[in-house]
């Protein structure tokens, strides 16, 4: 496994954004870390310009996504990929504070590997970190990027 490849976490709110990176590094996940702020940026990052004259940005082996973004909101992003004749191959989780059913369901049937919903208390918070971090960091293959 090689831990130089990114974690995209696409979050429009410096606090959350912030908050979710501190709860990263103390349960111990040290890749880098890749923010976008809107759904265009997510795309922009997942799928580069093919005749760019930069390389391409190496590809995250794990997305973690807000579903509530100022234009566009998560569903939208994975509506987007799921367009795609090649999809990037990259696990895409969500991670709001919603958990309304609905949200869920909705996530799951437009492709995604995981639904995490933040509770509100920051101890909780980081716990289901650990735990989402021994999952996808320890337990599963993930892609190791292509770009």
């Amino acid at each position: 496994m090689r831990r130089n490849v990114p974690l995209l976490i696409v979050e429009d709110s410096d606090e959350d954004f912030e908050v979710t990176c501190w709860a990263l590094r103390k349960v111990g996940v040290e890749r880098p870390i890749i923010r976008c702020t809107s759904t265009e940026g997510a795309l922009g990052y997942l799928l580069p310009p093919e005749k760019s004259p930069d390389p391409a940005p190496p590809l995250p082996c794990l997305v973690l996504l807000d579903l509530n973004l100022p234009t566009g909101d998560g569903r939208q992003l994975l509506e987007d990929l799921n367009r795609l004749p090649r999809r990037p191959p990259v696990p895409l989780v969500i991670l709001s504070t919603s958990s309304n059913p609905r949200d869920v369901v909705a996530c799951y049937r437009l492709g995604a590997s995981g639904y995490l919903s933040k509770p509100l208390d920051l101890d909780d918070f980081v716990e289901k970190l650990r735990v989402f971090a021994a999952y996808w960091f320890m337990a599963v293959t993930l892609p190791e990027g292509e770009g």
